[in-house]
């Protein structure tokens, strides 16, 4: 028999959260075939990635994070505290149906507003307990602002309650043990590296003229990437002035459609195709991303060693003007801050990059392997081989 894994993925409005699960399940499921998954997720999106033999979706109500305080159902008319109570409910029925050998908590340590918290009470108080983990990218946002928040939460209080907390990235390029504090509370802290995907069997090749760039456009979920997209195309004319080229914009699945229509008609008079689908195959094959510093979307620039264009998301977090000021320090992107968003400056820099052959560094680019090193742990398979390890004092 396979383990049994739980995962948690809190993410109402993006593709990122649930594109690590998929990715970690897949690992999971390479070493252990016969292994049981079961995602519990509020993403709208779980149709969006390939189907697992193994691993199975549980969607949640949707709740939003609306601003660094406020919570809000998505499409329910419920209050936001019937829907926390709805939803932890939920996970606390399936935790208990489920059985689970181990569980893995993505983001938060209680979840969206402590939604996890009796969970966890009922895991660590079961006779046959299971091993708790939990999962943090290499950035989370200020760290002042992520304290303040865990602290009003309990969140602290509750690290101890986790066999080991799991950061997917490295130390030496953002030490998140330190930023938020984790020790003396968590047991145990590992830095697994990176997580990227890996390519999904054989694919068809995708419809590119190779002797004419191809620049990529990505806005991971979507639901704040129109400003990117709008200003992409508006800078086509002046790019075309100079430059033969192709473009595809990928929307993701959460684009209002008012918006993606609107793309889709300024788009007419240009070699630019908009499409909603996997981002895989077109990144192997581009010549220069656009994208947003989501972690998901550089890990896999950075896995096709793609050269590449961001601009983070202004807000309500700063995670990504964080990520991509450290990527860009190591020469791995360049950075667009979003204040300066217009479609001249976007065309400047992407003339730029387009002729620029000494990005990324390869040097500088961080291990890629935290799928393969996080569920080596989950599955108790390592000693945390090939891992930093810090014990809690």
């Amino acid at each position: 028999m396979g383990t049994r894994l739980l995962m948690y993925s809190q993410d109402g409005l993006g593709l990122g959260h649930l594109r690590r699960a998929h990715n970690i399940a897949r690992e999971v499921l390479a070493l252990e075939p016969q292994s049981s998954i079961l995602i519990v997720a509020d993403s709208p999106a779980t149709s969006f990635f390939s189907a697992l033999h193994g691993v199975d979706y549980l969607k949640l109500p949707t709740i939003v994070k609306r601003d660094a305080q406020r919570w809000s159902a998505e499409t329910l008319h419920l209050k936001t505290e019937e829907l926390v109570s709805l939803r932890a409910s939920i996970i606390k029925e399936t935790f208990w149906e489920f059985r689970p050998d181990a569980v893995l908590v993505d983001h938060m340590p209680l979840g969206a507003l402590g939604e996890l918290k009796s969970m966890l009470d009922s895991a660590v108080g079961k006779r046959r307990r299971p091993f708790l983990f939990l999962g943090l990218r290499d950035v989370l946002g200020q760290p002042e602002v992520i304290r303040r928040a865990w602290h009003e939460l309990g969140g602290y209080e509750y690290l101890s309650h986790y066999d080991a907390v799991l950061i997917y990235g490295c130390r030496e390029l953002y030490d998140a043990e330190s930023a938020y504090r984790l020790t003396p509370s968590a047991q145990g802290v590992r830095y697994c590296h990176y997580v990227a995907p890996e390519p999904e069997g054989e694919r068809a090749p995708v419809p590119h003229q190779g002797d004419v760039p191809l620049i990529l456009v990505m806005v991971g979920g979507g639901h704040d990437g129109f400003p990117l997209a709008r200003a992409f195309v508006d800078a086509l004319p002046i790019l075309l002035r100079t430059t033969d080229l192709q473009a595809l914009i990928l929307t993701g699945p959460n684009i209002p459609a008012a918006q993606r229509e609107a793309l889709v008609s300024r788009s007419v008079p240009y070699p630019v195709d908009v499409r909603c689908e996997d981002a895989t195959p077109w990144l192997q094959a581009a010549s220069v991303v656009v994208t947003m510093a989501g972690y998901n979307s550089l890990c896999e620039v950075l896995k096709w060693r793609k050269r590449a264009l961001v601009v983070p998301r202004p807000g309500p977090s700063a995670e990504q003007r964080i990520r991509s000021q450290l990527f860009s320090q190591r020469r791995l992107v360049r950075v667009v801050d979003p204040a300066d968003l217009t479609a001249e400056r976007l065309a400047e820099e992407l003339v730029r990059l387009l002729a620029d052959d000494d990005m990324p560094q390869p040097a500088n680019i961080p291990p890629l392997d935290g799928a393969r090193q996080a569920t080596k742990l989950l599955l108790g398979r390592s000693a945390f081989a090939g891992t930093e390890v810090t014990a809690a004092s």
